[in-house]
C-alpha cells in the first residue's frame, strides 16, 4: 500500500475540497467507479452515466472502505458524510490528470498493446509471461478507452514490476493521446485489419492510427508489429531508425498440433504451447515471446507463462452446456467482430465439429462505414465457397440480410434481419443436444444471449462449464 499526499491529489484532479481530509496523506489503493468492485483505500469517482449516477452510491463507497470520493455535484453529497470529498468540474479530466500524476510515480516496465484483433488476448498472454518474473498488472477486462486507460494506470501498485495495458480506438488521434498518458517503453501492434472504418476510413487509416503507439515511444523504444503490412511499414518509415522495430511474419512460426483447448507450435526453433485454439493465437503468443525476451525473461519462464495463460470472456470461449444427452458445446466469440476476426473464428471453428452437427451464428459487423455491404457480401461468398461442412449457418442483422439477397444460400442458411430477443429465442430453439455452435458478431448484436437461453432450456438449475480458449476479436 502506498500513501499519497492529499494536496497532490487535489492539484492533479483540479478539484476543491468539499470535505477536507484531517490527514496530510491517505493510503492509496487505486481507484474505482463501481462500488460493486471497490476495494479498501481506493478513491471512488462518482461518474454520472446515462443510467447510473455514482453520487447515489457515495455512502456505499464509504462503507466499503473508500479513502476519498471525487464528485461533480456537491449538492448530492449526503449530509454528515465522513470521508474526504473533492468536487471537480470535469470527472474525466480529473481522473486523467490523476493518472498522469500517478504514472510519474511508479517505475514498472510498461508495455502498451493495440491492434485491430487480438489485443485483449495478447495482453493476457504477456501478463502471464511477465508474472513469472515479478508482480504484473494487466488491464481489467478490455479497459482500453479514455476512461479505462487512466483506471488501469491508477490501479497499478507502486511495487509492480510490469504493467501490460491495452489501448483501443475508434477515431483518429485516440491512440496518440492514450500512448502519451501511458508512456510505454515497449509497444505491440497485434494486427492491422478492417475495423472502425466508419471513422478511420480504410486500412491505411487504421495503420496510421495504430502506429501512433510506436511513434509515441521514446527514442530507443522497442516495438513488435506484424510483418508484411505495407500500410504499416509506410507510416513507420520515419521512425524506423530511432525505435527498434521487430516484425513477426507467418514463416516465423509453425503449428505442430491443435487439440481441444491447446495449440502447440514452434517459434524460432523452440517449442511452445498455449491453452487456446487457432493460428492467430499462436501469433499472439509469438509476440508475447518476443516481448518477454526483450524484458530479459528466459524461454523456460516464458513457456510456463504461456502454458498457464487465461483468455478473456467471449473471445472464442468454450462453454459446455449439459443436456439430457450429449452436451452442447458453444464457442462464444461474441465480444466483437470485424472481417479479419470473423474469418479467424470461422477458420478455427471449422476444425472443431468433431463429427457433430455444426451451427455457425454470425451477427453483423458494425462500424464498417461505406465498406459494410462489400465486406458482408464477401464474407458470405467465402462461406459458400470454402465451408460446406457446416450444417447450419444463421445470419443475424440487416447487413447480412441484405448481403444474402440473390446469393442462393439455400436451406443451410437462415436469415434474421432483427437481433431482438425473439430472434435469439428462435435461434436457440434450433440448437439441439450434441451440437457444436459458433457465435460471432459485433458487440451491438449481443449473440451471447443465445448461451443464456440454451442454459435455461437445458439445465436451468446447473452452471455451465466454461473453459476460455482463445480470442478471435477484441474491442478494437
Amino acid at each position: 500500500m502506498s500513501s499519497w499526499a492529499c494536496e497532490e491529489i487535489r492539484e492533479a484532479t483540479g478539484g476543491r475540497w468539499l470535505i477536507e481530509p484531517d490527514v496530510l496523506a491517505i493510503d492509496f489503493g487505486g481507484v474505482a467507479i463501481d462500488t460493486r468492485a471497490i476495494e479498501k483505500d481506493q478513491v471512488f469517482f462518482a461518474f454520472v452515466g446515462e443510467q447510473v449516477d455514482g453520487h447515489a452510491y457515495l455512502e456505499q463507497a464509504k462503507q466499503c472502505g473508500a479513502s476519498m470520493c471525487v464528485v461533480s455535484d456537491a449538492d448530492k453529497v449526503p449530509d454528515g458524510f465522513e470521508i474526504p470529498a473533492l468536487v471537480v468540474e470535469d470527472m474525466l479530466g480529473a481522473i486523467t490528470g490523476l493518472a498522469n500524476a500517478w504514472r510519474a510515480k511508479f517505475r514498472a516496465r510498461v508495455i502498451g498493446v493495440t491492434g485491430s484483433n487480438g489485443k485483449t488476448t495478447t495482453c493476457r498472454l504477456l501478463h502471464s509471461v511477465c508474472a513469472q518474473s515479478g508482480l504484473s498488472v494487466v488491464s481489467q477486462k478490455s479497459f482500453n478507452n479514455q476512461l479505462g486507460v487512466p483506471i488501469t494506470i491508477l490501479n497499478t501498485p507502486m511495487d509492480a514490476e510490469y504493467l501490460v495495458a491495452e489501448l483501443g480506438t475508434s477515431s483518429p488521434g485516440e491512440i496518440e493521446a492514450r500512448t502519451a498518458l501511458l508512456q510505454p517503453e515497449i509497444a505491440v501492434i497485434t494486427s492491422i485489419g478492417r475495423a472502425h472504418l466508419e471513422e478511420l476510413g480504410d486500412q491505411a487509416g487504421v495503420a496510421m492510427e495504430k502506429s501512433a503507439i510506436v511513434r509515441g515511444l521514446a527514442s530507443g523504444g522497442y516495438a513488435v508489429i506484424p510483418g508484411g503490412v505495407v500500410e504499416l511499414d509506410a507510416v513507420l518509415a520515419g521512425v524506423e531508425g530511432s525505435r527498434r522495430i521487430e516484425r513477426l511474419v507467418s514463416d516465423d512460426l509453425q503449428i505442430t498440433e491443435q487439440i481441444e483447448g491447446s495449440t502447440k507450435f514452434v517459434f524460432d526453433g523452440e517449442f511452445f504451447e498455449v491453452p487456446m485454439l487457432g493460428e492467430h493465437n499462436a501469433r499472439n503468443s509469438a509476440m508475447a515471446i518476443l516481448v518477454g525476451r526483450e524484458l530479459g525473461i528466459d524461454d523456460a519462464m516464458i513457456r510456463d507463462g504461456l502454458r498457464t495463460a487465461q483468455g478473456a470472456a467471449m473471445r472464442f470461449e468454450r462453454i459446455e452446456l449439459p443436456t439430457a444427452g450429449e452436451p452442447i458445446v458453444v464457442y462464444n466469440d461474441a465480444y466483437n467482430a470485424n472481417p479479419d476476426s470473423m474469418r479467424a473464428a470461422i477458420g478455427t471453428f471449422a476444425g472443431l465439429s468433431e463429427g457433430k452437427r455444426s451451427v455457425v451464428v454470425l451477427g453483423d459487423m458494425l462500424e464498417l462505414g461505406n465498406e459494410s455491404a462489400e465486406e458482408h457480401r464477401a464474407m458470405l461468398e467465402e462461406l459458400l465457397a470454402k465451408y460446406d461442412q457446416f450444417d447450419q449457418v444463421v445470419l443475424v442483422g440487416h447487413a447480412f440480410a441484405q448481403a444474402s439477397e440473390g446469393l442462393g444460400t439455400g436451406g443451410r442458411f437462415s436469415v434474421f434481419p432483427e437481433h431482438d430477443q425473439c430472434t435469439m429465442q428462435r435461434i436457440a430453439d434450433g440448437i439441439g443436444e450434441g451440437d457444436r455452435v459458433l457465435l460471432k458478431g459485433s458487440r451491438g448484436i449481443k449473440l451471447e444471449r443465445i448461451v443464456e437461453l440454451l442454459a435455461q432450456r437445458f439445465s436451468a438449475s446447473r452452471t455451465p462449464s466454461v473453459h476460455t480458449q482463445s480470442e478471435a476479436n477484441p474491442h478494437a
